[in-house]
């Protein structure tokens, strides 16, 4: 319990120091406010308060986990990635796949137990939280249905993101108070998927569609408020899609996306069934991305913001390595997409994402990627102070970490039914987000001779495409290739355990029944 909270203080202090070079001034206010989402003391689990500072805690612990050193990114999107980094050798190591140099951010970000304090989060929730019930009697037995469905999604969503990263890890059941992580080893990927998986259906049997009414409110506010913020019924499913496509169960991971796509009015959404935002609406400084702005927020399925939206900081957020001038004062981008690449992954003129605008006098579109500049700027996300404007004086962001959104399930679905040979509704999946995006509708027969292979080649790259600096691009390419195998390098790594990373050295110095994986052994 104190390593949390001191975990939880340490990693806010670190994020307020940046600020404070950055110029702002609010650091106090930032702190006081996330120092209410860490656990309660093991003793004072009393009162309604009690379970909100918990169910906050956990969230909060979530986000910072994937945020610190913008770990999302690193693990998901950097890895053989369309991304070059400029002036950056540890961002340059991990777009090569060279996790065993000596480089600081590189063996903190290999660090796996920051995920293992959301674990013991939620088991300390879980079998705490109920105390609360009887003692204050604003605390409903609904409440804390809901609130414990929450920790076991969370804790299911740790266990699948660290399998995705470390592939196998220590399977931990219970909390852990006594300041010390229990010494046990690993377990195997499919162990541990199989417990993730059964806290996630554990979790969607209990959670609604949306929290709260009108006249019977969650923890005082209504569910406009909660949209995008917590993990509802379908965020749930729409995890279970994704570790379901991991898993290689492509019959599971065709029903929860399905799941998802046939309930979005449930969750606050309106519009066409399949429910694809406009391109401007995803990357306007107030639409998808900008958790302040409530507009989208139904559309964030699977989310992690900071807990109050006035919040804004440095780290976790793509913007502090993509952006600069005249978005913020930066001479050069961290991170960039280069011109060939960019050609070849948009190879069609008529893409409303990246292409050109021949209306505007043959001029580049500049959605996702601005050309205005010596290097390509890629601007899809781009919430600079929070999208209050384009002043870049202070280098601080308001985005949140997007886990899925509907263009992703979407996506998944049709992935899944090309799998299933199910082609037909595959190829519609995909005209429903080509046609969106400006592109003209494809043929089985005419656009890929009948050949499915060819299919779920088009759909990964529609999916580059669509969700390029979202963090999706190296579980992407692994899942790609356990179908496809059309890549011996690819493959070589893949039964070599090449595409997880390795353990930190002060991991396994702390726990010697931790073995490191064997690829990086060499």
């Amino acid at each position: 319990m104190k390593k949390i909270v001191l975990y939880m203080r340490e990693l806010l202090w670190g994020i307020c120091a940046l600020v404070v070079v950055s110029g702002m001034s609010a650091c106090s206010d930032f702190l006081e406010n996330e120092s209410h989402h860490t656990l309660p003391d093991e003793h004072n689990w009393n009162t309604l308060e009690d379970a909100r500072a918990g169910l906050m805690g956990m969230y909060g612990l979530m986000r910072a986990a994937l945020a610190d050193n913008n770990t999302h990114w690193a693990c998901g999107e950097l890895r053989s990635g369309d991304f070059t980094a400029y002036g950056r050798a540890d961002l340059d190591a991990i777009i090569h796949n060279d996790l065993n140099r000596n480089i600081p951010m590189i063996d903190e970000i290999s660090d796996w137990r920051r995920f293992y304090a959301v674990v013991n989060a939620a088991s300390v929730f879980i079998e705490n939280v109920g105390n609360v019930l009887g003692q204050d009697k604003a605390y409903s037995e609904q409440t804390l249905k809901w609130d414990v469905a929450q920790a076991h999604a969370l804790r299911g969503l740790a266990y699948f993101y660290m399998v995705r990263i470390w592939g196998d890890v220590p399977l931990v059941t219970y909390s852990y108070d006594n300041g010390s992580f229990p010494k046990i080893g690993r377990s195997s990927s499919a162990k541990v998927l199989q417990y993730a998986k059964n806290e996630l259906l554990a979790a969607a049997a209990e959670l609604p569609f949306e929290f709260g009414s009108s006249n019977n409110k969650y923890y005082w506010q209504d569910p406009t408020f909660w949209r995008g913020k917590l993990l509802n019924k379908l965020s749930v499913y729409a995890i279970l899609a994704h570790l379901s496509a991991w898993e290689g169960n492509y019959a599971d991971t065709e029903a929860y996306a399905t799941y998802v796509l046939e309930n979005y009015e449930a969750i606050g959404m309106t519009g066409s069934l399949q429910n694809i935002l406009e391109v401007d609406n995803i990357v306007d400084t107030k639409g998808l991305f900008n958790a302040s702005y409530t507009t989208y927020a139904p559309y964030r399925l699977v989310a992690f913001n900071f807990m109050d939206n006035k919040d804004v900081t440095q780290s976790g957020h793509l913007e502090q390595w993509t952006l600069c001038e005249p978005y913020i004062r930066k001479v050069h981008p961290d991170l960039y997409v280069t011109k060939d690449s960019l050609f070849r992954i948009y190879d069609d003129w008529k893409d409303l994402r990246f292409g050109i605008d021949t209306v505007a006098g043959s001029k580049y579109r500049s959605a996702y990627i601005d050309m205005t500049y010596a290097k390509p700027v890629f601007r899809k996300i781009n919430v600079v102070q929070n999208g209050a404007g384009k002043d870049g004086d202070f280098a601080v962001f308001g985005s949140s970490i997007l886990l899925s959104r509907m263009e992703d399930m979407l996506l998944l679905r049709a992935e899944a039914l090309a799998v299933l040979n199910r082609v037909d509704d595959a190829v519609e999946q995909l005209n429903l987000l080509r046609v969106k995006r400006g592109l003209s509708q494809v043929s089985f027969k005419k656009n890929f001779g009948e050949d499915v292979n060819k299919l779920i080649d088009n759909i990964f790259a529609e999916r580059r495409r669509e969700l390029i600096g979202e963090g999706y691009r190296w579980y992407d390419l692994i899942r790609r290739q356990r179908i496809l195998q059309d890549d011996p390098d690819f493959l070589a790594r893949m039964e070599n355990g090449g595409i997880y990373w390795p353990v930190s050295e002060e991991v396994i110095r702390q726990n010697n029944l931790i073995r490191q994986n064997e690829y990086w052994n060499n």
